[in-house]
Parts: C-alpha cells; structure tokens; sequence
C-alpha cells in the first residue's frame, strides 16, 4: 500500500467528506491550505493518528476558518487486526461516537436537565467499511477537533493527584447515568444502542480474545514468579490466601476470570467507555494549574457491562500506594454522589426519590466489589508498560505487532520497568485484598 494513496485520499477526498458530513459546515463550502502531519508521540500500538488541518470558507463566504482535526485510523495487517480483534473494537467505537453519544446529548437537552454531555472532542467524521482510494482493507475513519489550542493536554504519565482522579470519577459518571435514566425511563432507544454495540467478549464459545489472553497470561506470569522469589511480600496470612486462591483458580487462565467479570447485571450494566484510563483522557487546568475539565477518546473497548470496568482501571493503574490509601474510598463516593446528582437531574426528582433506590451507595459498593479484579488484571499487564523506560516500552510494541506468542515479547514483559514495578503490582493485590475484592475468585 503505497503512502501516497493514504496520503492524497487524508488530504483530498477526506476534508470534502467531512464538509459533506458535519452538519455546521457547508457541504458546498470551499476547502484550502490542507496540512497533514503523523506526530509520533500520538502513535498507539493499534491506530496511527494524524493531524489534519485547513482552511474552509463556506460557499456564501459567511463562515471562514481553520479546522484543526485528529485522523484516527487503524493500522497493522489484516492478521494483526484479526488477533487484536481490531475490526470490532474500532467499528464500535465508531459507532459510540456516531449513534451512542447523540442520543445521549439528546436526552440531556430533551430533559432540561442542565448537564452539556459534552464528555469528548468534537466528531466531525466517523465512518466503517471499505475506502477503495485510501486502502484495499476495511477501514474505520475517525477525525475529532483538536483540543490541545484550547488548553487541553494529558496528564501525569503514571500517577494522578486526587484533583484528577476526582474529575476522572465525575465526569464518567454523567455518562453512566444516561444508561440508568434510559432505562428507569423505559426508553425504547436504550436496547437498540445496547444492541448495536457489538460483543467484546474475552471468551467466546471456543474462540478466545488472542492478544489478550497472552497479555493476561504474562502479566500474571510475571506478578507469580516475582512472589515466588519473594514470598516475603505475603505479609499477612490472608493475603497470602487470596493469591493462592487466584493462582490455583485462574493462574493458567486469568482471561477466564475477565470473562466472568463481563456478566451482565439488570441493575448496574452500562454503555461503557471501556478504556477508561489517565492515556484516554486529556485535562484542561484553570491558572493556579488545577484540572477543571476533561475530555475523554479512544472508546473501542467499549462494551454493555459493569461500570466497574470504568473505574477500577484507572484507580489501580493511577494511583500510588498512598494516594489509595488516601482517598481510595473518597474517589468512589465523588463517583456515587455524581451519579445520582446527573441521575435526578435527567429524571427530574429528588436525588431521594425511590427511582434511585436500585443505585444507593450500599448496593453499589457491593457491585464494585463484586467486580474489582477487573481492574487488578489490566494493571498487571499494563502497569509495567506504562512505567518502563522508553526504550523498553518501544521494544514492547515492537514485538506485540511484529509476534504477540514471540518469545522476545514474553522477554520484555516478564523485566520491563524493574523491581519498582514489580513491588507497585504487588501493592495493587495487596490493596484488593484488604478491600475483599478477591472474594470473587472464592466463588
């Protein structure tokens, strides 16, 4: 595939296509002084993304200025897309964007209730399929405004102040509540969006999530053998229980475990972001440098399932020991009380009304602690990805595209980052099994 073919269809048929699509813009209108570039620190290991800007003027001559997009498109083989399960992930993010987030912003409005949903950058483009003049796969095209003129920009790499964690909790929280309102609602459109969203399922009748199940795999490889090396770090019998139990249950496996956390809930399942974490978000600060706004992306993980998928990856992934053990507790609440603020306020009653009943803080916590792994398993993987130097971590990607069973990848995964991860992910268990979330894996 020729770069030039990708880059005369980024710089020629799509700008016209997202006049013709982004109903503020004029289809007719004139497009000029096109600019394309591929900023490597937004590459990601499944997508490219690019920046595109020009110049448009409306065909009256009433509307002129400069567009500043991001392109997101997928990138890879057709057999890396297939392991990575790429075509799903990125149709349905294409579809939460194009179809979920409208009707969402429309409930809002149609409610009076006083909240924007203005949760994400723009959309002027989205689209799924086959794009003869851009490539011979399928493709998925996604252009959202660029935010970073506008002051927005991402936050620490790692580790999150309480201030961003918060916002983080009550920003995902008003987009939580538009699944409960719709269903309290009983609002037709609420199962034809569940409906669209097609299934991200680790585990599937036989067919198991490839990438993943090796990425889990290794994760906790790597969480055993430094325990097994260390049986120091089970510093209390209960804990040291707790990884026993995991271990024997679902050590070979732990991507069985993750598809058991999918199960669906009458009550608690919702339209997820799926991805939700500090990489998919960027901040806006006021002048003295605290985050007053979010924007968050990247929602090809997006599944129907428990809101816990939301929460506990970034908390566990963001959060050092510390600042759990400061306001762990405090970053759930602010979650909650959120949730039933954005709850009232689209329903029109009191946030003590019994409509709300079914989402009080009691059985919420219950459900989160029912569903905590989750985020314990991502960050086993994850977290040392995140924390390595640049070199291993491009190492890493390396190898996760070119042969995700290499032994090299394996390599990589079981040293990255060092002890100083090892003893952070030992921290995330030790932390889960003090709350009781491994209570799950007795089950």
């Amino acid at each position: 595939m020729s770069a030039d073919r990708k880059t005369i269809f980024l710089t020629e048929e799509l700008p016209r296509k997202i006049l013709q699509y982004c109903p503020e813009l004029d289809g007719e209108g004139a497009v000029s002084d096109v600019q394309l570039s591929t900023p490597d620190h937004l590459d990601g290991f499944m997508s490219t993304i690019h920046k595109l800007s020009f110049k448009y003027e409306s065909k009256d001559g009433s509307d002129v200025r400069t567009l500043n997009l991001m392109v997101k498109v997928m990138k890879g083989s057709d057999e890396f897309r297939e392991s990575s399960m790429g075509k799903t992930q990125f149709t349905n993010e294409i579809y939460i964007y194009t179809k979920v987030l409208p009707v969402f912003q429309e409930l809002l409005s149609a409610t009076d209730s006083g909240l924007t949903g203005d949760w994400c950058p723009k959309v002027y483009y989205g689209a799924a399929g086959h794009f003869p003049a851009y490539s011979d796969q399928y493709e998925t095209i996604l252009v959202l405004e660029d935010i970073s003129p506008l002051g927005y920009k991402a936050g620490p790499r790692i580790d999150l102040e309480e201030e961003h964690l918060r916002l983080m909790a009550r920003h995902i929280a008003s987009y939580h509540a538009c699944t409960y309102a719709m269903r309290i609602r009983k609002d037709a459109r609420l199962a034809t969006l569940i409906d669209g969203i097609v299934p991200l399922d680790f585990v599937s009748g036989d067919k198991t999530f490839t990438s993943y199940d090796v990425l889990f795999k290794l994760g906790a490889n790597r969480l055993y053998k430094y325990l097994d090396d260390h049986p120091d770090q089970l510093d209390t019998e209960a804990f040291k229980q707790d990884v026993h139990n995991l271990r024997q249950r679902y050590g070979v496996t732990p991507i069985s475990l993750m598809q058991d956390l999918l199960r669906k809930d009458e009550v608690f399942s919702v339209i997820l972001h799926g991805d939700y974490n500090r990489n998919n978000v960027l901040f806006r600060s006021d002048g003295a440098g605290k985050p007053v706004a979010l924007k968050m992306f990247d929602f090809q993980e997006n599944r129907y399932a428990t809101p816990v998928i939301d929460l506990a990856f970034f908390m566990y992934m963001s959060m050092t020991e510390a600042v759990r053990n400061q306001c762990w507790d405090a970053v759930l609440l602010e979650y909650h009380t959120a949730l039933l603020e954005a709850l009232a306020a689209i329903l029109k009653v009191p946030k003590s009304d019994t409509l709300l009943d079914p989402y009080r803080l009691e059985p919420f916590l219950e459900h989160f602690k029912r569903h905590a792994m989750y985020g314990v398993i991502v960050t086993l993987h994850f977290l040392p990805w995140m924390m390595c130097p640049e070199e291993e971590c491009e190492q890493l990607a390396y190898h996760f595209a070119r042969d995700i069973h290499s032994k090299e990848l394996a390599h990589w995964t079981m040293v990255c980052g060092g002890e100083e991860v090892d003893k952070r992910l030992v921290g995330v268990l030790r932390h889960a099994s003090s709350k009781g979330y491994f209570d799950v894996v007795k089950q």
